[in-house]
């Protein structure tokens, strides 16, 4: 067999005596749309292109610089100062020559972009580590789109898929926490590409140390959860539970978001509180400013 059909049989032997062939086709005619092409993300697109995917949107605001050679896997000595985008694009068709990139959004995601990226696709791949990523989930659950999402601490990681197609995925506790976090700012939704840019800023968790078989493990694991979210196959780890997983611990735990024995909730209310309590001394010390500025002018 030649062409396609005889490319992708061979591609996919080993993955059809796995899964049946309508499951793993449900996979193929799947639009995925990657955001993050980092040390996580990256290890998504590659595996989802050996899974014989014909449609890819990927989106990623950055480009490739020394830091990253350590673990993410298109970051090479020929990619650095390149756009990431590009790269993964260039990567799933050196893997499948057939498949088609629909999207590339070199840019950070916003209330215009995240639409033509979400919209129609059959599955959201959120990698994105900034806090504008929150719009992926909003959009998805508004077109009724699964996502799976996931990241990596120094030695482990947490991994969650969210089944839009069934349920919203959120809770009045959801709510709460979205407005604790904003502090009274306007939402995500109302604030223009420059605002999302500004709140990244100043939101954004400081830089990490990373491990590469770390970062490789939570993609890995991503990948396996939107696997059985298109195929019904297994049992996904899906909203209000997500998986919890520490490599030198040798610990392997499903948790609820929402529960009092996770120390996870806690940690996040803690930070937001600092970040709430640093904010409201930013905004007294501009305002003692703006005062000595104006009695001494007068």
């Amino acid at each position: 067999m030649r062409g396609e059909n005889g490319y992708v049989e061979s591609m996919l032997d080993r993955t059809y005596r796995a899964l049946p062939r309508e499951a793993v086709d449900r996979v193929r005619s799947t639009t995925v749309a990657v955001a993050g092409l980092g040390g996580v993300g990256a290890v998504t697109a590659e595996l989802l292109a050996r899974w014989g995917v014909k449609r890819f949107r990927l989106m990623d605001m950055d480009r490739y610089e020394p830091t990253n050679l350590n673990r993410q896997l298109f970051a090479t000595s020929k990619t650095l100062g390149r756009w990431k985008v590009d790269v993964a694009a260039e990567r799933i068709l050196e893997i499948n020559p057939y498949a088609h990139i629909e999207l590339k959004i070199a840019e950070r995601v916003n209330n215009e972009n995240v639409e033509p990226f979400v919209k129609g696709a059959g599955i959201v791949i959120q990698n994105a580590d900034y806090p504008s990523a929150k719009l992926f989930y909003l959009a998805a659950s508004r077109h009724r789109v699964p996502l799976v999402n996931g990241y990596a601490t120094v030695t482990g990681g947490r991994v969650q898929g969210f089944d839009y197609r069934v349920s919203p995925c959120r809770t009045w506790v959801d709510d709460w926490w979205q407005r604790i976090k904003l502090g009274g700012a306007k939402p995500l939704t109302a604030l223009t590409a420059e605002e999302l840019g500004a709140f990244d800023h100043e939101n954004v968790h400081p830089t990490a140390a990373s491990i590469n078989f770390v970062t490789n493990t939570v993609g890995c694991l991503i990948v396996g959860e939107a696997i059985k979210l298109l195929t019904g196959k297994g049992r996904p780890v899906l909203y209000p539970y997500y998986l919890e997983f520490d490599i030198f611990k040798l610990r392997w735990r499903r948790r609820h978001v929402h529960s009092l024995m996770n120390p996870g909730s806690w940690q996040a209310v803690l930070a937001a509180v600092k970040r709430r309590l640093s904010s409201f001394g930013t905004v007294k010390c501009r305002a003692g400013a703006e005062v000595k500025t104006q009695k001494k002018s007068l």
